[in-house]
């Protein structure tokens, strides 16, 4: 398990001016130094995901409005939706010229599934009309033509059709906007404390009573305060918790006098008034400047928390101001890719910016969530309630009242003593959807805001009782199964950010586990615990996929609970058992795969104990069977196992992406994107988003690489329909920038990477300040297939990466070609790779006190350098070993024979012991033999008188050598030493360099 800490940018990015390498053949951003800040924010679109899918038949749920990285605030339109389509605030057709919006609002959630959010809702009129009706529904929708709408990181703008002109910007906590009216005559603004996000659903439309919001105005009209109802998340399957949002809102004009009577209804005026929450007010602007603007902070815990964000964040600053540094802000977290081509946009071709518009605006996403939720004082509202809740939400907008805590009353002890904590409280957690793409991401491009996310988190859970399941505003709510906290954090963890408060996690985690009343407000942490325990699976009633979430979890438990566990060792006992325990349990997809159809499917409850129920059809979360049957990669080498081996999955695989078997098709959008009934590729969902990589565990790696670069052309797009579905909190987006770079966290919390061939020539990721550069030798559009592929200039072969090997790299380049090879299809991506230890002596004969050289050559299945030990080993003895894989695969050992050994020949070995057992596998050599060979003798002095007499000293032994049976001599008489021992003790004291030991080798 990977241990090493990835860190990303903080308040300034760390450049590092490395030249760029550039590819074959020349292209845009050929000359550009990597490092060098690019201008990146004119390739985002925030437009893009707006409109449905003509596929899947959901649109991305994006707003277009303006934020900041993270932001509380996104200030932005919101139209009436179509079911669900629409969530995030904003929908329109593809085709469209011209949209009707009800109000602008402050928050929008980005992406999701279901409704929130949308409050403090507003609209600049040319006339008294109200934004709502006397119910408080919107009323009279402003109209605009699309060709009149622009939108960039930070900024939203929009010329109504009654001519008002209407820019937006943001900080973290407050919107600043700025209404251009035809004349001073037209200058209305009307503000309802009663909308919000599902105001914009006729069925939901004018619930809020007026008792639970407020709204007061100056006697001026320069500040507006108020309370507002933030809509219980995904009314009325998610949370029966509403939550307020308060605002404090300055104006830099002052109210227009009104007469006493309406003269058009004859009664009396409501203008510059407030009613049940809502006004209409006429500002007083100069004809040559007929314009309005305003300023506002929001809070979840106060009008004066609202205000001081206000004054913290933008209390005089206009709205270029604004807008400049949101669009510094952001160029400063796209930065941490740098795709070089983005450095000539005057030299792109058309689909060179698409692909870069397609890149960036899907990074923007995935860095725009999850959301700041505690002001600049570090306060925000408690999840815990102090009653609980049940049935659906109060539509009328009760909201309870909480405990306001501060991010500060949560410190803890780390492991070395040190206190730590978290600056900033974070909401808007998707875990259901996030687990599987956008914590990796964060973990390593921005794990400042993954640490914090991660702790804010375990906050939550030390509020409400347990790790919470999808949090909105304070509250925690269960629109999908699973208890999907746990891969969030193991995932976090694994991906290298690391600074929250881990004793606590692994007590959640453990608890959330093992615990059946373990709950976050009455959210049971696994619910169904006892009977799933007992029979192994959910019976058929429950979601069949409701199995494969807990065997996420479960996995995702094992790996963060034995990743930590010497790290919490003094705070929190984690047993072998409990792992092994939950790695068993994580098995138990084996209860659900039909061997008869080599299909996922339910079992009814079991009619004798022990005994499984027969099986059922299956029912599968928004989407089937062929797309969730991939979307646990942890058990990927078992389900290919079970439906009968490498061919069958591939077969299945091929079916799945319609695709041919020599890799040529190229599939449709409909078929790529079918949606969540469709029996082949459903892009727009999660359960799916593992599959293209298992092409990789079938042996077939260049099948991943080709589906991977369709996808990337045929299921995103630029245009408003560009997002194949719903963005949930930036997932889909994060899935596309890790399928661009390559690279993909198959098993959400293991640190490892998926490979395929990456979407650009050359490109630098930032981590921890530190550039790795990821460049091909020809373009990927026309050759997507690796044929060879270097980390820092070693061959590599295996179609999966440690996260800590590309956080230690510096280079990772790829040769492509344009048709498939089999790079890496021997080779099992994440199994132990097969590897061989040769050994060659500079010489087999060797004289007593000459030297030879040992030279050790050790080769991996998956080509990289092995990184371990070598030991040399005479007759099974280990005599010497020494570190092998710095640079190369090959050393050599220097062995000197003292003069005083005897002959004999001996059996020298060498075998490589891997640093890491799971990525290579041990190996030794053949034996070789040496003969060792007696030194020549001393020259005798001469004698004055010769003899006849024989000797029985060799005349070429010395003349201490002890006498007795030469003739396979097996010990020396004085000392019992064996001739084997008294070479390794030479060998011992003449291998200089070398790590010695003596021990007997297993």
């Amino acid at each position: 398990m990977w241990r090493g800490r990835v860190l990303g940018t903080g308040a300034t990015l760390a450049l590092v001016a490395t030249a760029a390498v550039a590819p074959a053949t020349a292209e845009p951003g050929a000359d550009w130094e990597a490092g060098e800040p690019l201008d990146l924010t004119q390739y985002v679109d925030p437009h893009i995901g707006t409109a449905v899918s003509s596929t899947s038949g959901y649109a991305g749920n994006v707003s277009p409005g303006a934020k900041v990285p993270f932001g509380m605030v996104t200030f932005g339109p919101d139209m009436s939706r179509s079911n669900y389509n629409g969530s995030g605030g904003y929908i329109l057709p593809a085709s469209a010229t011209s949209g009707r919006i009800n109000f602008f609002s402050l928050t929008h959630i980005n992406g999701p599934g279901c409704p929130g959010q949308g409050v403090v809702g507003m609209l600049p009129r040319t006339d008294a009309t109200s934004v709502t009706n006397a119910a408080g529904a919107p009323q009279q929708a402003a109209e605009f033509q699309t060709a009149n709408e622009s939108a960039a990181p930070g900024a939203y703008s929009v010329t109504l059709d009654s001519g008002v002109e209407v820019e937006l910007g943001a900080t973290t906590r407050t919107g600043v906007a700025t209404f251009t009216y035809p004349d001073a005559d037209s200058a209305y603004f009307s503000l309802d404390t009663r909308l919000n996000a599902n105001s914009n659903a006729r069925n939901d439309a004018g619930k809020i009573s007026p008792e639970n919001v407020s709204l007061e105005v100056s006697e001026d009209g320069t500040v507006l305060t108020g309370k507002t109802v933030a809509p219980a998340f995904c009314t009325p399957w998610g949370t029966p918790y509403n939550s307020n949002v308060y605002f404090y809102a300055e104006l830099d004009r002052t109210l227009e006098a009104q007469d006493d009577t309406d003269d058009t209804e004859g009664a009396e005026s409501t203008v510059n008034t407030v009613v049940d929450g809502s006004t209409v007010l006429q500002y007083d602007v100069p004809a040559d400047d007929p314009t309005l603007t305003l300023r506002v902070g929001i809070s979840s815990v106060s009008i004066a928390n609202a205000e001081e964000n206000l004054a913290a964040e933008a209390p005089t600053a206009t709205l270029d101001q604004v807008r400049a540094q949101a669009d510094d802000l952001w160029n400063e977290r796209l930065n941490t890719v740098q795709v070089d081509r983005a450095a000539d946009p005057d030299a792109l071709t058309e689909e060179q910016r698409d692909e870069l518009v397609k890149f960036y605006t899907s990074l923007y996403r995935a860095l725009g969530s999850p959301t700041v939720y505690s002001d600049v004082n570090g306060e925000f509202r408690s999840m815990e309630a102090p009653e609980l809740l049940s049935g659906e939400p109060d539509r009328g907008g009760y909201v309870q009242e909480r405990e306001t805590v501060n991010v500060s009353d949560y410190d803890y002890t780390k492991a070395n003593g040190e206190t730590g904590g978290y600056d900033t409280h974070y909401s808007s957690l998707s875990f259901w959807d996030t687990y599987r793409t956008q914590a990796q991401l964060l973990a390593l491009l921005a794990p400042d805001v993954a640490s914090d996310v991660a702790q804010s988190t375990i906050v939550d859970g030390l509020q409400c009782g347990a790790l919470p399941h999808w949090v909105d505003a304070s509250d925690d709510s269960t629109p999908m199964s699973g208890d999907n906290a746990l891969p969030v954090i193991a995932a976090t963890y694994a991906f290298g950010a690391r600074d929250f408060d881990l004793a606590a996690a692994a007590r959640f985690v453990s608890q959330s586990s093992f615990d059946e009343t373990s709950a976050c407000n009455g959210n049971a942490s696994f619910a169904g615990m006892a009977d799933y325990l007992e029979t192994g699976y959910y019976p058929e009633g429950d979601w069949t996929s409701a199995n494969i979430e807990r065997y996420n979890s479960d996995y995702a438990a094992a790996e963060f609970l034995a990743a930590v566990r010497d790290v919490v060792a003094d705070d929190v006992t984690i047993t072998d058992d409990q792992v092994d325990v939950l790695y068993d349990r994580a098995g138990w997809w084996t209860t659900i795969l039909d061997p008869e159809t080599d299909t996922l499917r339910s079992r009814v409850a079991p009619t004798e104990p022990g005994v499984p129920g027969e099986f059922g059809t299956g029912t599968f979360h928004e989407s089937t069977e062929p797309n969730y049957f991939w979307s646990f990669a942890h058990a990927w080498d078992g389900l290919i196992e079970g439906i009968g081996g490498n061919e069958a999955a591939i077969d299945r695989l091929d079916a799945l992406f319609s695709m041919d078997d020599e890799l040529t098709a190229t599939p449709t959008l409909a078929e790529l994107n079918g949606g969540q009934d469709a029996d082949t590729f459903y892009m727009g969902n999660e359960p799916s988003y593992q599959a293209p990589w298992a092409y990789n565990w079938a042996g077939k790696p260049a099948g991943t690489q080709y589906v991977i670069s369709q996808l990337r052309t045929t299921a995103f797009g630029t245009d408003r329909d560009g997002m194949p579905g719903n963005d949930d909190l930036g997932v889909q987006s994060a899935w596309y920038v890790f399928a661009s770079l390559g690279l993909f966290p198959v098993v959400p919390s293991e640190a490892g990477l998926a490979i395929s061939s990456p979407m650009f020539p050359a490109a630098t990721v930032w981590l921890d300040g530190k550039p790795v550069r990821i460049t091909t030798d020809s373009d990927p559009a026309a050759a997507p297939f690796i044929e060879t592929m270097t980390v820092d200039g070693n061959a590599y072969g295996r179609s999966w990466m440690k996260a800590e090997t590309l956080a230690n790299a510096s280079e990772i380049s790829f040769g492509l070609s344009s048709t498939p090879t089999t790079w890496a299809a021997d080779v099992h991506p994440s199994d132990a790779a097969a590897t061989t230890t040769g050994l060659e002596l500079s010489a087999t004969t060797i004289k007593a006190g000459a030297s030879a050289t040992a030279t050790v050559t050790v080769d991996s299945a998956d080509l990289t350098v092995p990184q371990g030990t070598i030991e040399l080993r005479v007759d099974g003895t280990v005599v010497a070993e020494a570190p092998i894989g710095a640079e190369t695969g090959t050393i050599e050992i220097p062995l000197t024979v003292p003069a005083e050994t005897p002959a004999s020949t001996v059996s020298v070995t060498a075998a490589f012991v891997p640093s890491d057992p799971t990525f290579l596998e041990p190996s030794a050599s053949e034996p070789v033999a040496l003969e060792v060979t007696p030194a020549p003798g001393p020259t005798p002095e001469p004698t004055d008188e010769p003899t006849d007499e024989p000797t029985d000293t060799p005349t070429d032994a010395p003349t201490d050598t002890p006498t007795g049976d030469q003739d396979g001599l097996d010990e020396l008489p004085d000392t019992g030493i064996t001739v084997t021992a008294w070479i390794v003790a030479a060998l011992l004291l003449a291998a200089g360099g070398l790590v010695l030991r003596r021990r007997q080798s297993a």
